[in-house]
């Protein structure tokens, strides 16, 4: 079997570039197709919050069943919907909030609470970059706001 490990670290370290387009927007108080960045910051990371969130579905799918599993479907539906609500509230600050919270809850969910193995360390260790990359960037973002 092909390893994708080098398309995988490629496509998750270039998933950082919107989040930093979207930063820069916010913190020069600049627009892109009248939008502002931080209108920007808060769709996509719900996109990829939906993502995780869906990965994260399929690492309990994967592992034989055990007791958790069940809370933590339920658990990652709840930070996403969270999220998700908060876009159709139409305060994307209150988003970037329950989005930084959704991303160090799915993190800690991953890390705490699957079976890491073999394969998944080196995931965990890039997840756990890539995250904290993601959080200060939405500590940018709300700065200027609070």
């Amino acid at each position: 079997m092909r390893s994708y490990k080098p398309v995988v670290i490629t496509l998750a370290t270039l998933s950082i570039l919107p989040f930093l387009l979207a930063t820069y927007l916010n913190l020069a108080n600049d627009t892109l197709f009248g939008k502002t960045g931080v209108t920007f910051f808060a769709t996509y990371g719900a996109i990829i919050l939906s993502f995780i969130s869906g990965v994260l579905w399929g690492r309990v799918i994967e592992q034989p069943e055990h007791n958790t599993g069940k809370t933590l479907l339920i658990s990652s539906n709840i930070i996403l919907l969270s999220a998700w609500c908060s876009l159709l509230m139409n305060t994307p600050e209150l988003s970037v909030v329950l989005l930084l919270l959704g991303f160090i809850s799915l993190y800690w969910i991953e890390a705490r609470w699957l079976k890491p193995t073999k394969t998944i360390k080196p995931y965990l260790s890039m997840n756990f970059g890539l995250t904290s990359i993601v959080c200060v960037m939405h500590l940018l973002v709300l700065y200027p706001h609070y």
